[in-house]
């Protein structure tokens, strides 16, 4: 069988060029979002196909894992063979993979705030607290919750509404509250299992999970440790917060088993699979919705 020597095959293209694509779709989603006035407004879709169709358009190398054609020297080419490129990148195993997880986190992210597992950890949260604690209360909430769904996004965006009314009924400063949700929301983030910058990152890199969350924990959680003091001693001068709503335990339970299955090593994927299913299992018992509405939640 013919060997192919390394000077017979084409070198990757390196520089800003080869990169890029990725500049194009960062400068193209922050303009279209300075447009439209929000991140998400933005179509997602359209700014991936025009990334797409211009690094087919700049590619003009035959795949650098395989031998190269002398033909293809001449000129630039054929749109089958830059597809035909394009698409086994696409379906690399590592990519595949952290497409798959973020399928299912933002599946059961998006499920357990439709059945109220948000708003009964807040409430649990609140209630178990007396109002000189409800600040890091707040704060403790929101590592719990981002921990758990592995977005800080996701997490001020369900919690800064409470923190708001919270701030409004006790009397307590509106920015410090919503500061101790923003804080608490990235410190889970950064420690979370399930976190789509954590996932990119150890998959990219072939670190596991476990070395990830140690690294990080030294450097996180003492400053959580020191900004949840902190907030012990701002947060007092608020009086009763008005209305408390009632909570369901049972309607947490999908956090904890995720925490409690992630940090004892189970794969990541069994990981989701096991907190959809007990959102949705838990959901449907409690009446928070149907099948349908179950399904609705998760696309």
């Amino acid at each position: 069988m013919k060997q192919f020597s390394t000077s017979s095959r084409v070198s990757t293209r390196r520089g800003l060029l080869a990169v890029s694509p990725l500049l194009l779709m960062v400068v193209l989603f922050l303009a279209m979002s300075f447009v439209t006035g929000s991140f998400y407004k933005v179509p997602l879709v359209i700014v991936f196909i025009i990334a797409s169709a211009y690094a087919l358009f700049i590619t003009n190398h035959p795949d650098a894992t395989r031998p190269a054609e002398p033909e293809l020297h001449r000129g630039l080419l054929p749109i089958a063979e830059r597809v035909s490129v394009f698409s086994r990148g696409a379906g690399e195993k590592n990519l595949m993979m952290m497409l798959w997880i973020f399928i299912l986190a933002g599946a059961f992210a998006a499920s357990a705030k439709q059945m109220g597992a948000i708003d009964s950890t807040v409430a649990m949260t609140l209630r178990a607290l007396p109002v000189s604690l409800l600040v890091p209360g707040l704060f403790l909430a929101a590592c719990f919750v981002s921990l758990s769904i592995g977005t800080s996004v996701g997490t001020v965006m369900a919690l800064v509404p409470v923190a708001t009314g919270v701030a409004s009924s006790s009397g307590l400063a509106l920015p410090l509250v919503v500061g101790a949700v923003v804080g608490g929301a990235f410190f889970g983030d950064n420690l979370s299992f399930i976190s789509d910058t954590t996932i990119v990152a150890t998959r990219s890199q072939g670190v596991r999970l476990s070395d990830k969350f140690r690294t990080n924990i030294r450097i996180a959680l003492p400053a959580a440790v020191i900004c949840f003091a902190l907030y012990c001693v701002l947060g007092h001068g608020g009086h009763n917060v008005a209305s408390i709503p009632d909570f369901s335990l049972l309607k947490v339970v999908p956090y904890l088993a995720v925490l409690v299955a992630a940090v004892l090593g189970v794969d990541v994927m069994l990981v989701l699979l096991l907190g959809n299913v007990l959102t949705g299992a838990i959901g449907l018992a409690t009446g928070s919705f149907d099948v349908a509405g179950w399904f609705a939640s998760m696309a």
